[in-house]
């Protein structure tokens, strides 16, 4: 049976804002153990790691329209997700199921040509999200802590893709700085709450009161994600003997710090978008740090 999309969706070009492509920039992640690993100068573990990217952000893609059909009340009510492609009625919640399917099929055909130990982890990853939508995201602090591990899922992909060395370092860390920012994202939520005088997050388990706690935990996150980064360059990357100049990667941390902190600061003055990502992406400054950390990887391997 041939699946079509309705002519409105496409004239309209919403098709990419409801796959929410822009999330793509999250599954770089993938590419992070291939060049931490020392071989970023061989080909195929490139077309490895770009094959797992493909069938990872496919996928995701199902499982963002997955979501938006799931909340699609709710997202009405919200401050941003309410200009969504489905929740504005751009896209029909038929035409959101056809793309579903699509994605999914096209991830599933993409990650068959990467290989078994990318098909599993997608498989992992498709089941934790679904138990996150249909359940999950509505009990506060699991609900980032499932989100900080689907992110770390990310880098396990890049591991199973490129065949590199397996980091625990690497992976707590990323655990760390991801809890921090979906803490932040939940903070400035809170935040909204509180500026419209209400008490209860629509379709969350989270309370106006609760923003110090998830304040204090993120801030905590971060510091946490700074210090384990820190580790990890001693552990392990001095002593692996990629880096010419390994004593350069201690601006990694420093920048790390001075991005997270402004991540906080912004969103303590109420100034963050509600998805840290999508105000990365946005942000000069950020932009200009992430600049600044391939520049000293770069001096550092050369």
């Amino acid at each position: 049976m041939m699946i079509t999309i309705s002519r409105r969706a496409l004239r309209t070009a919403v098709l990419w804002r409801a796959m929410r492509a822009h999330q793509w920039a999250k599954n770089l992640l993938i590419f992070v153990p291939l060049v931490l690993g020392g071989r970023s100068t061989e080909a195929n573990v490139w077309l490895h790691a770009i094959e797992a990217f493909g069938a990872f952000s496919l996928l995701a893609s199902a499982v963002y329209l997955m979501n938006d059909i799931r909340d699609l009340q709710v997202d009405r009510q919200h401050w941003s997700k309410r200009r969504r492609p489905l929740a504005s009625g751009e896209l029909s919640v038929a035409d959101g199921r056809k793309l579903i399917v699509i994605c999914c099929l096209g991830a599933a055909a993409t990650a068959l040509i990467a290989g078994w130990g990318c098909v599993e982890i997608l498989a992992i990853y498709l089941a934790a999200s679904l138990v996150y939508t249909f359940w999950l995201k509505r009990e506060p602090i699991v609900d980032v802590f499932i989100l900080s591990a689907l992110y770390t899922l990310r880098l396990g992909l890049g591991v199973v893709a490129t065949n590199v060395r397996f980091s625990p370092w690497l992976f707590v860390f990323s655990i760390f700085i991801f809890l921090s920012l979906s803490l932040a994202k939940r903070q400035t939520e809170i935040a909204r709450l509180l500026m419209r005088g209400e008490e209860f997050m629509p379709g969350r388990g989270y309370r106006a009161s609760d923003g110090p706690l998830v304040l204090t935990m993120g801030v905590a996150a971060m510091i946490a994600a700074v210090l384990v980064l820190v580790i990890y360059l001693i552990e392990d990357a001095f002593p692996f003997g990629f880096y010419a100049h390994p004593e350069l990667l201690w601006g990694i941390a420093v920048i790390m710090f001075l991005w997270l902190s402004r991540i906080w600061l912004l969103c303590h003055r109420g100034q963050l978008d509600d998805d840290p990502v999508a105000f990365a992406l946005k942000d000069r400054l950020s932009l200009f740090y992430a600049a600044m950390v391939g520049a000293i990887f770069v001096a550092a391997v050369l």
